[in-house]
């Protein structure tokens, strides 16, 4: 069983706490050649508070991982505001975007999303890395999160020699690395079985519950949905309880 999420890590705070989230009139779609617009996001209206866990169910294609990349300053809402902590999504530039992916976000996704050729210590570092973390710290806290994800005699390991839980409790441990306020998880267990799907949860809980990060898993599993807070359901572009 993974270790406890320490309240203290190297070279980053503790005083993790979650963001506020006010999206208002979002209506977010993608061009088609020769035809209009496909609009994804209708007129969404979602408003979560600091350290809030909420779960987005939903059918494929419903929009929910179009929300996430929003949410994440992946894209720009083309209508609408989009509030996230002290950003306004809205209105920021790419430099601004790309600083509040690296110092606010933390992103799981369905497929890992990890390195092939560097190994799970080095897919975690490489997050720090990004944001500039000194060398030292950087291995030192990644060798943490690992060894809190119950990994870390694997840290030497390539994601090919791990298997689909391993890579995603890797993923876990990369997405912590930068102490993010906000937790997004795209489809966190679709690829995975009921025991590793089971501790994945119970990882991502422990996040929150250790720095009080605001948490939003996008899933179409009734029983993923039920382990967070609050269950919105968003159908054809809309968003509703």
């Amino acid at each position: 069983m993974a270790g406890e999420f320490a309240t203290e890590t190297t070279g980053v705070s503790a005083d993790v706490t979650g963001v506020a989230i006010q999206a208002r009139g979002i209506t977010h779609g993608y061009p088609r050649h020769g035809q209009s617009d496909v609009v994804v996001l209708k007129t969404i209206d979602l408003m979560l508070e600091a350290g809030e866990r909420v779960a987005i169910t939903g059918r494929s294609g419903a929009g929910k991982t179009t929300l996430l990349a929003l949410l994440g300053g992946l894209e720009r809402p083309q209508h609408g505001s989009l509030r996230v902590g002290a950003d306004d999504l809205s209105t920021l530039d790419g430099d601004a975007l790309a600083a509040y992916r690296c110092n606010t976000v933390g992103f799981v996704f369905q497929h890992f999303g990890l390195l092939g050729s560097l190994t799970a210590l080095e897919n975690v570092e490489l997050a720090m890395a990004v944001a500039s973390t000194p060398r030292r710290q950087r291995s030192a806290r990644a060798r943490e999160l690992l060894d809190a994800v119950g990994l870390s005699a694997r840290a030497d390991h390539l994601p090919s020699a791990l298997s689909g839980g391993e890579s995603q409790r890797v993923a876990i441990a990369r997405a912590l690395a930068n102490a993010p306020r906000l937790l997004l998880a795209d489809e966190p267990t679709g690829n995975l079985d009921d025991e590793s799907s089971a501790l994945v949860l119970d990882l991502l809980a422990a996040s929150a519950d250790g720095h009080g990060c605001t948490i939003v898993v996008a899933t179409h599993d009734e029983a993923v949905a039920g382990r967070w807070d609050r269950r919105l359901v968003l159908d054809d572009g809309v968003l509703g309880s």
